[in-house]
């Protein structure tokens, strides 16, 4: 766990920096535009995400998974990057054909409800092009063990760099058609970052090693990278569909309001992205080498912990829901349910831990896109349906949904093949802790003054949690860090 624990923190210390940046983020692009201008950028990243898991012709899976047997540095890992550039180069003009005849689609379905999105549709491919690189130069990073690049580039330096792009505009110093621009050669600057540090690192290898590539690595590279174009073209739809469905059926004004909800619900899937970023490796690394023992136990661990840190976060969210309203403007008010519909929903991925990583790097990686399918049709279906009669709310319901049942069979199916079992006694403890710890932020009386209610609310609750935490030796990883941490300033609980 050397490995997983030094990465996964330093992960987890950019991710959270990059959320208090976001959380000043969202909050000032809710003040200073418009939900209408906070629409059409929230479009414009799912389409692009959407189109650059397509356009990766399933090649960041084929990297985690097979890259460890490529893996040798004195020969330029058999020039794998090589195969990655070029892979990824030929989906990308594929995307690019498909959009040219989709577009005309796209400007008449949105020009009435969302003219600024017809405006700046022009932005999408290039964004896309980044989006994809961007993914595969992580994934070639997170296999070889250094995944901490991706994470401080975009969850931490891009949000940077978004802030003074705002500031300028806050400022009049640029037009909004300016500001556009920026934002989006911003968010592909993390792409520029790690191809300097790849070069800087010296793994820029592509050239191939004659010969290494056989017939039977062939075939197995290709079908992966097959169910992954599905199951992680699948797994995009679900993870924007939301988005992108509100916007078809409401329009990019309630689209903004929306996004900017949704922010505050995956405020819970922080700690899981650092810990994906570097398993991801890791369990491909133990399947190779036949460890299943190892894998179970990092499937027990990172169920444990992160049902631990997102029942605390959960509970903060719930206790400081109308705090966090009233820091944004008033026609944001029906994102309340959403952010509480979908922080429930994300708690349950939180709390089963590593399971699509151990399906997708495991022999029976096809059925990781077998689920993904059916869930794409339960989220379509149920926005479809939800969306008309509830609004945005019903896009939250529609993907809490989603996540529980897909994380339900990814459970059951681990537990029937592999006979891994994640939890325990600890795990009531954990529910147990959470239910005692939110009843004080819940009955305590609201103070005057908005930001010390904030201070006090979370201190109560997280104090609660902790010391209840620590207490109950409900999760035995975590106690062990927070005690290391506490003996430095002489506390002993």
């Amino acid at each position: 766990m050397g490995i997983v624990e030094k990465q996964a923190t330093r992960n987890a210390i950019y991710s959270y920096l990059g959320a208090g940046l976001g959380f000043i983020t969202v909050m000032w692009l809710s003040h200073l535009l418009s939900p209408s201008e906070n629409g059409v950028i929230r479009i414009l990243v799912s389409y692009a995400a959407l189109f650059a898991q397509f356009a990766n012709l399933g090649f960041t899976s084929v990297t985690i998974r097979f890259f460890p047997y490529f893996r040798d540095k004195d020969k330029g890992h058999h020039g794998f990057l090589f195969y990655a550039l070029i892979v990824s180069l030929i989906g990308f003009l594929i995307c690019w054909i498909v959009f040219l005849f989709l577009q005309p689609d796209l400007i008449e379905s949105n020009k009435e409800k969302s003219p600024l999105f017809v405006t700046y549709l022009f932005y999408l491919m290039p964004l896309t092009f980044f989006t994809v690189f961007f993914n595969i130069f992580d994934s070639y990073l997170r296999a070889g063990f250094s995944s901490v690049a991706g994470s401080f580039s975009k969850e931490f330096l891009q949000r940077i760099f978004i802030l003074i792009v705002l500031a300028l505009y806050f400022f009049n110093m640029i037009s909004f058609n300016m500001f556009m621009l920026l934002y989006i050669v911003v968010t592909c600057l993390p792409t520029i970052i790690l191809l300097f540090f790849i070069i800087r690192s010296n793994e820029w290898h592509i050239k191939p090693v004659k010969g290494f590539l056989n017939k039977d690595l062939k075939k197995e590279m290709f079908k992966l990278g097959l169910y992954s174009i599905l199951a992680g073209g699948a797994g995009a739809v679900i993870l924007n569909i939301d988005a992108i469905m509100v916007n078809q059926l409401l329009g990019e004004t309630q689209t903004g309001i929306y996004g900017i909800a949704f922010y505050f619900g995956t405020l819970l899937l922080i700690p899981a992205r650092s810990i994906y970023r570097i398993t991801s490796s890791i369990v491909a690394e133990n399947f190779k080498n036949d460890h299943i023992q190892e894998i179970h136990k990092l499937y027990k661990q990172s169920c444990n912990s992160q049902l631990a840190i997102g029942a605390l976060l959960f509970i903060g969210i719930v206790v400081n829901i109308d705090n966090i309203m009233q820091l944004l403007p008033p026609e944001y008010g029906p994102g309340k349910n959403v952010i509480l519909i979908l922080s429930a929903g994300y708690l349950v991925e939180m709390a089963t831990g590593i399971n699509q990583v151990i399906i997708a790097n495991s022999k029976y990686y096809r059925f990781d896109a077998y689920f993904v399918f059916l869930m794409v049709g339960i989220t379509v279906a149920s926005n479809w349906i939800l969306i008309p009669i509830y609004g945005i709310i019903g896009s939250a319901i529609a993907t809490a949904l989603t996540v529980t049942l897909n994380n339900l069979l990814r459970y059951l199916f681990l537990k029937r093949k592999y006979d891994m079992q994640p939890y325990n006694k600890n795990t009531l403890k954990l529910i147990l802790i959470a239910w005692i710890a939110i009843l004080p932020g819940l009955f305590l009386p609201y103070m005057v003054n908005l930001f010390v209610d904030i201070a006090i609310r979370s201190l109560l609750v997280g104090g609660v949690f902790l010391i209840l935490l620590l207490k109950m030796e409900a999760s035995p990883e975590l106690n062990q860090k927070f005690r290391k941490n506490l003996k430095r300033f002489s506390i002993n609980i």
